[in-house]
C-alpha cells in the first residue's frame, strides 16, 4: 500500500530545502571566463572607453552566467510547486486508496478469523465429547475422585526392565553351573527365564485391575487373574528349580528338561539342592514384584486412565490452538492497523508539506528568497572581480559603466487558489476518520472473534444438570447411573 501512495505522491521527485536551487560558486565562474586576465587585459588596452556608459562584453558574460543559473534555479522551483500542486490535487485519489486498503485490511482480517473458526469447530467437538465421555464414565462407574496421573509407559518398561536384569543377575550364575557356555550360557537362560517370569506376571498385575470394576463380569474376569497368578508364579518357578536341579545331577541340558518335569509331577517340593530352593525365592520375589507394578499401572479403576488422558489430550489441543489463534489474529491485527498508521502518517505529511510550500509556510520559499538575493550578491562580486583588474591595469580614466550595478528583474512565485488548500485539508480529515474508524473496526472485530474462540473452560462448562453454562449453551441432561449388575 506504501509503494502505490508513493507512487501517486510521486515523493521521488522532490529534493528537500536548498538543493533544488544551484550552487553559484563565483571562483568557478571567475576562473572559467578569465575575468581577471581579461580584466588586465582590457584595462592595459584602456577598455572600455571612459565613456563608456553600458556593460562591456565581458560583463555581460558574467551577467549572462548567474542568469543562466538564476533561471535553472527558478525552473525547478516552479516544477517543485507544480508536483506539490498535484499532490494536492490528488489528495481525493489518494483518500480512496486509502478506503480500499482500509476495506482489503479489514476483509482480509475478518477471513482470517472466519478460516480459524472453521478450525476450532472439530476440536470444539472433540473436547465436548471427550468431556462428556469422562463425566458419563464417573457417573456410572460412581467415581468422583479425579483419575490419578499416569507416568507413562515408557516408565512402566524401565522399571520392568530393571526387574528383568536383576532377576537375570541373580539367576545368571545359578544357571550357569554345568552349561557348556559358562557364564555366558547361564545369562541367557537365566534371561529367557526372567522374561517370562517378569512378563507374564505384569501383564496378570494389569489386567488383575479388573476386581476392582462394578461390572460384575469384569469384576470376575479380575479376581479370576489373581490366582491364577499365584498358580503361573509358583508353578513356573518351581519348573525352572526342578530343571536347574536336573541339570546339577545329569550335566546335560536337553535330558534335564525331560527329567525336571517328570520330577515336577511326581513331587513338586522334592528339591534337592538349596540353590534350587534360592532360584525360587528369587523367582517368586521377582513375580510378586512385576505383578504389583501391574497392578499398579496407571489409575486403579481400570479405563479411567484412559478416558481422563483423552479428555486432556483434547484440552491440550484446544488450549494450544487457541493460543496460536489469538497470537496469529493479534499480529494479524497489529500489522493491518501498522500499515494503516503508516500510510497516514505518510499522506498527512505529504499534504501538509504541498501545503505548506505552496502557501509559504515551510523553509521553500525562504530558500527562494536566499538563492534571488545571492543571485545579486554573486553577480556583483564577478563585476567587481573584472572591474578591479581592470582599473589597476589602464591608465585612463575608468568607464562610467564601471559605476553601474546590476539586479535581476523581481521574481513573483505564482498565486495558488485557497479551494485548493481547503479541499486538500478536508481530504486529509476523511483519510484521518477514515483511517480511526478501520482501526477501531478492527480492534473490534478482534475483540469479537476472541469472544467467538472460547477458552477450554468455556467449551468444557457444564454441570450436567440442564442448566445454562457460562457460554450461554444449555448443559447436557443429567445421566442415569447404570447400578452394577
Amino acid at each position: 500500500m506504501l509503494g502505490r501512495l508513493s507512487k501517486i505522491l510521486r515523493a521521488e521527485d522532490f529534493k528537500r530545502g536548498t538543493a533544488i536551487f544551484p550552487d553559484i560558486n563565483t571562483d568557478s565562474i571567475a576562473n572559467r571566463l578569465k575575468l581577471r586576465e581579461r580584466g588586465k587585459e582590457r584595462g592595459a588596452a584602456n577598455q572600455p572607453e571612459p565613456s563608456q556608459s553600458e556593460f562591456d562584453s565581458v560583463e555581460l558574460e558574467a551577467i549572462a552566467e548567474v542568469e543562466e543559473l538564476r533561471r535553472r534555479g527558478l525552473q525547478q522551483f516552479e516544477d517543485h510547486l507544480v508536483v506539490y500542486r498535484e499532490r494536492l490535487n490528488r489528495a481525493t485519489e489518494v483518500r480512496m486508496e486509502i478506503e480500499i486498503a482500509a476495506g482489503e485490511a479489514k476483509g482480509n482480517f475478518v477471513a482470517e478469523v472466519e478460516r480459524w473458526k472453521a478450525h476450532f469447530a472439530s476440536r470444539v467437538d472433540r473436547l465436548r465429547s471427550a468431556s462428556l465421555w469422562r463425566e458419563k464414565f464417573k457417573a456410572k462407574n460412581r467415581l468422583e475422585r479425579p483419575a490419578e496421573e499416569f507416568s507413562g509407559w515408557p516408565k512402566v518398561i524401565a522399571i520392568g526392565s530393571i526387574l528383568l536384569l536383576i532377576e537375570t543377575a541373580l539367576n545368571g550364575y545359578l544357571f550357569a553351573a554345568n552349561n557348556a557356555l559358562g557364564i555366558a550360557g547361564g545369562m541367557i537362560a537365566a534371561f529367557l527365564v526372567s522374561l517370562a517370569n517378569v512378563g507374564v506376571s505384569g501383564i496378570l498385575g494389569y489386567f488383575a485391575k479388573f476386581a476392582r470394576h462394578r461390572n460384575l463380569i469384569f469384576k470376575f474376569f479380575g479376581l479370576l487373574l489373581m490366582p491364577a497368578w499365584v498358580l503361573y508364579a509358583s508353578g513356573f518357578n518351581l519348573a525352572v528349580a526342578h530343571f536347574r536341579d536336573a541339570v546339577e545331577q545329569s550335566g546335560d541340558w536337553t535330558a534335564a528338561a525331560e527329567v525336571g518335569l517328570a520330577t515336577l509331577k511326581a513331587n513338586a517340593l522334592g528339591i534337592t539342592n538349596i540353590e534350587s530352593w534360592l532360584l525360587i525365592v528369587v523367582g517368586m520375589l521377582i513375580s510378586f514384584m512385576a505383578f504389583m507394578k501391574g497392578w499398579t499401572t496407571d489409575d486403579p479403576y481400570p479405563g479411567y486412565g484412559k478416558v481422563h488422558r483423552m479428555t486432556e489430550s483434547a484440552r491440550a489441543d484446544y488450549a494450544h490452538f487457541y493460543s496460536d489463534a489469538i497470537d496469529e489474529l493479534e499480529r494479524r491485527r497489529d500489522t493491518s492497523i501498522d500499515d494503516l498508521s503508516e500510510a497516514q502518517d505518510t499522506v498527512s505529511d505529504a499534504i501538509g508539506e504541498a501545503i505548506d510550500a505552496l502557501f509559504g509556510q515551510s523553509s521553500l520559499k525562504a530558500h527562494l528568497a536566499s538563492f534571488l538575493q545571492q543571485c545579486d550578491v554573486k553577480t556583483a562580486l564577478l563585476l567587481s572581480i573584472y572591474r578591479d583588474e581592470n582599473r589597476q591595469a589602464r591608465q585612463a580614466k575608468a568607464p562610467k559603466s564601471f559605476g553601474k550595478s546590476y539586479k535581476f528583474a523581481p521574481y513573483e512565485a505564482p498565486d495558488e487558489d485557497t479551494m485548493q488548500k481547503e479541499l486538500a485539508q478536508e481530504e486529509a480529515k476523511k483519510i484521518k476518520n477514515l483511517v480511526e474508524n478501520s482501526i477501531s473496526e478492527i480492534f473490534q472485530a478482534y475483540k469479537e472473534s476472541v469472544q467467538t474462540f472460547r477458552e477450554v473452560d468455556d467449551v468444557t462448562d457444564t454441570d450436567f444438570g440442564g442448566r445454562t453454562t457460562r457460554s450461554g449453551h444449555a448443559a447436557a441432561p443429567t445421566l442415569t447411573v447404570e447400578s452394577a449388575k
